[in-house]
């Protein structure tokens, strides 16, 4: 594990608050997705890449049942009873910490505190997986302090089921899986039906340009739950005429184009996005293991006005973001990451252009907006990880 400035950091504020050493440190990276929005609770295919902006913790062990949290980035603090799982105090990102540690209680194991402080690179409310990265980096160290150990399979169940009944998110698995499951240099895969994945090639010369809106999204109580509830509404209807449709995964283009007139037109237009949204997943994927880069700017386009006109998870903030991505020198393709509803977008730009393209997409989007946005150059990261102090150079 790399010592950075922020692990520096962090392990310098831990010595200040509690007056020791930390004896561990963690991270777990932010994630984007590259194809595949709102497949996942409809379970499809996601390619999805762990990125290099992260949450870093540094904690260790300690007495009584009460584990303390605290955020350099919001210089707050939250404490939770670890017996309950319930909020002794702190402000409302504590509900994630909270809720890993309540749905760890449900599955019976006797935890115990620990004193913790990080810092976070990932911008929050951004679509970058925040939330997923503090739930992943809190199991890591209930586990650690505690002594038992969580495959990473029901670790990535484990703290989406936190987000679906503790935090009041019904989210799939996408986030967790990717911030726990990643790998350097590698895209992921994931089959969101089966909970596996495979490695996709990627080209040395193309990296990805995370362009933040610089409007936050909020999912609960968004439109993302009716989202969901209209592919549900969809499958219901599907489903009466083939008993073998579980998901939309399930449906062929032409099976839903013969039978769509079955369904509200609401649940027509977001069927037919997550199905071609689905397929798209497949042609990213044979693009990219083929080295055909000429193929990604239609991909990524089809993907982004789909996403657009007939998922409805576009705002006027993300067109004018698409606009000046698109636009941009050095770019290869653009479309939206995350869940939709404003935070972060996508680009793939060819390496020697990096800084050429944030130029145009700053300039571009501030003209059109009047909004001044962040643009981060990101690579792949590992996933979850957990190392000792011991092991870094003496600070």
């Amino acid at each position: 594990m790399e010592k950075t400035k922020e692990m520096t950091e962090v392990i310098h504020l831990f010595k200040k608050l509690f007056s020791t050493d930390p004896e561990f440190a963690v991270k777990s990276p932010g994630r984007v997705d590259l194809m595949g929005s709102h497949t996942d609770y409809n379970h499809g295919y996601v390619v999805t890449m762990p990125i290099d902006l992260k949450i870093e913790c540094a904690f260790s062990l300690c007495e009584g049942n009460v584990l303390t949290m605290y955020s350099c980035n919001l210089d707050s603090t939250v404490k939770i009873d670890i017996k309950t799982g319930d909020i002794i105090e702190g402000d409302d990102w504590g509900k994630y910490v909270s809720a890993v540690v309540k749905v760890v209680l449900d599955e019976g194991y006797d935890l115990k505190a620990f004193n913790s402080v990080f810092c976070s690179t990932i911008p929050i409310g951004s679509g970058l997986s925040s939330s997923a990265a503090l739930e992943a980096t809190v199991l890591a160290m209930l586990c650690k302090v505690s002594g038992f150990e969580i495959d990473k399979k029901n670790s990535a169940l484990l703290t989406q089921k936190a987000e679906n009944k503790y935090v009041g998110v019904n989210c799939g698995i996408l986030d967790q899986y990717s911030v726990i499951f990643g790998e350097k240099r590698s895209v992921i895969k994931l089959d969101c039906r089966e909970l596996t994945h495979k490695l996709v090639s990627w080209p040395k010369d193309i990296m990805i340009a995370i362009c933040n809106t610089n409007k936050a999204r909020q999912l609960h109580g968004s439109e993302y739950d009716e989202r969901r509830a209209q592919c549900e509404e969809a499958v219901a209807e599907f489903a009466k005429i083939d008993s073998n449709i579980k998901a939309l995964r399930d449906v062929g283009i032409v099976f839903f184009h013969k039978h769509k007139d079955k369904l509200s037109v609401n649940a027509a237009k977001r069927a037919q996005f997550i199905i071609e949204e689905n397929n798209r997943t497949h042609e990213l994927e044979a693009a990219l293991c083929n080295g055909e880069v000429d193929k990604l700017k239609d991909i990524f386009n089809r993907s982004f006005v789909g996403a657009r006109d007939l998922f409805e998870i576009s705002n006027d903030a993300m067109q004018s973001m698409y606009e000046s991505m698109s636009s941009a020198r050095g770019v290869v393709a653009s479309r939206q990451a995350g869940a939709g509803f404003g935070g972060c977008m996508a680009s793939l730009v060819y390496k020697d252009q990096l800084e050429d393209f944030k130029t145009d997409v700053f300039n571009k989007y501030k003209e059109l907006t009047g909004i001044e946005c962040q643009i981060y150059g990101v690579h792949t990261h590992q996933g979850t990880s957990i190392e000792s102090i011991k092991s870094f150079e003496t600070v």
